[in-house]
């Protein structure tokens, strides 16, 4: 038993200490997605150039894809206050169940899967120049 449990926490360290492939920022924003024939809110949690997480109280199935509608505020190193607005296929790669709250019941990892490159390189700039202060 005591082994079993120490295997499962060195695994578990040994999966936090992995490097996600690119850079994720903190967002707390609503927005729709697309899936199957119905639209459906959810709340942002991160994003990242190849995808992003987010909450939501409906069920999506793992490999699936979504249509998602968000857009993010952020300041660029000018100050100005830049809205950008995504609208992107993405394929569902994980889904978990949320413990840390009653209302929201799922935690759903994506990926873009057809990224417009427009808005990939406006995200990407967004992203870097986020990530340095």
């Amino acid at each position: 038993m005591l082994d079993n449990i120490l295997n499962f926490l060195k695994k578990r360290k040994r999966a936090s200490n992995r490097k996600r492939a690119s850079a994720r920022l903190q967002f707390e924003v609503m927005f729709s997605y697309h899936y199957e024939n119905r639209t459906y809110m959810g709340l942002l949690k991160d994003i990242s150039v190849n995808g992003l997480g987010f909450f939501s109280a409906n069920y999506v199935e793992a490999g699936k894809e979504i249509e998602v509608e968000v857009v993010v505020d952020c300041k660029e190193p000018d100050a100005d206050l830049k809205w950008v607005a995504l609208k992107e296929k993405a394929k569902i790669r994980w889904v978990g169940i949320n413990h840390s709250s009653k209302l929201i019941d799922y935690d759903i990892g994506c990926e873009f899967i057809e990224p417009d490159n427009e808005t990939r390189e406006k995200l990407t700039t967004i992203l870097n120049q986020m990530l340095k202060k």
